[in-house]
Order: C-alpha cells, then structure tokens, then sequence
C-alpha cells in the first residue's frame, strides 16, 4: 500500500462496517515501521487502475505477526474475496514460519467462520472488550502457528 492509496482504502474501510478503524487509525498504521499494509486489487480493464477490493494491516514484531484488520470492499463480501485475501496475507508471511494472533468481536460470525476456515484457533476472551451502540461485548483471541501449518 502507497500514501496515494490512503484515500481510497478509507473509503473502503469506513463503508464495510459499522466498527470500521478511523481514518488517522489507518494511516498512522501505514506509516509505522512494524505494520504491513497489504491491499487486494482487481486488475482494471481497458487500461484503468486497478480496483482496490481488500485491505489489511498485520504488525509484526520478532516471531509475531498480528492481524490488526482485514477489509473486503461491502459490495463483495460475501463472495470468497475474504478467504483468498486471508490465505494470500498468510502465504506473505509463510516464510517467517510465525505465529498470527488475532481478535474479533463476538458477534462477527462470518470473520470467524473465515479464520476457523482458514486453521486458527481460538485460545482466549477478553471480556466486554470493543464497545457497541448497546454496551460492550467480548473479543476472540485466536492464533495460527505458520511454521506448523508448513512444517
């Protein structure tokens, strides 16, 4: 991801959930040393740009790698962008043989489907951790070790 794509990923995140990262959210991650950003893009036609359809954000630190977010554009969700966005953003990492560690909220049934699809499993909870319009619910802890999945 490239400071031009700032503006379109923001739009893209802030239109694809109610929970979406704030805009300073996304580009201070952008702009820190341990974050890659990482986008899924459609190959434009006739010559046109290319399509930015996914975002992601993943901090990595020693054998570490977070998933911080995973965006697929609203109008394509629901399509399996999310499972081949997830697994391209898995084999990025492959060679790093690390641990991924992620949370999401509760209630976010199709994320979770995605990462239990994908190998991770959950290993925790952090009680009433993300606020909702109604109070608070739980967050998911889950993980994937890279380097057990390929050895």
């Amino acid at each position: 991801m490239l400071d031009t794509d700032l503006e379109a990923v923001i739009k893209l995140v802030q239109e694809a959930s109610a929970y979406a990262w704030s805009p300073k959210l996304i580009q201070d991650s952008l702009r820190a040393v341990n974050d890659r950003c990482l986008l899924l893009c459609r190959s434009g036609t006739g010559g046109s740009d290319n399509e930015i359809v996914g975002y992601s954000a993943v901090y990595t630190v020693l054998d570490e790698c977070h998933l911080l977010n995973i965006v697929v554009k609203k109008s394509e969700q629901g399509q399996g962008l999310g499972t081949v966005f997830l697994q391209r953003v898995l084999e990025i990492f492959a060679s790093q043989q690390c641990t991924f560690f992620l949370e999401v909220r509760a209630s976010n049934a199709a994320a979770i489907r995605l990462y239990e699809k994908a190998g991770f499993r959950k290993n925790g909870v952090r009680k009433a951790y993300y606020p909702t319009g109604g109070g608070r619910e739980d967050a998911w802890l889950y993980s994937l070790s890279l380097a057990e999945v390929s050895g």
